[in-house]
């Protein structure tokens, strides 16, 4: 494998738990704000309420970013500690 195959494989392999775990959150806080928003209509709360609901949509967004980049950092370090191992002659 050369080093652009090598590299364009650790980016994949980490972008794709990276997704997996962004998606993980998107459902579970989806799905947390489905459910109050159900119990807020039930319960008929005010507006200040509901608008929290939006704000915790925000709040998704945040997650899936922080996770997106989380995955692309450890796939950064990766890539340079395998870089160093080369340039060291350890090889694979």
């Amino acid at each position: 494998m050369t080093v652009n195959e090598r590299s364009i494989e650790i980016l994949k392999t980490h972008k794709r738990w990276a997704d997996v775990y962004s998606l993980i959150s998107i459902v579970l806080v989806v799905g947390l704000v489905a459910i109050t928003a159900v119990l807020a209509n039930a319960a008929n709360t005010d507006m200040p309420t509901r608008i929290g609901m939006f704000v915790t949509m925000t709040a998704v967004i945040i997650v899936v970013s922080i996770w997106q980049a989380a995955g692309l950092a450890v796939a950064r370090i990766h890539k340079i500690i395998l870089d160093q191992r080369d340039d060291v002659g350890l090889g694979r």
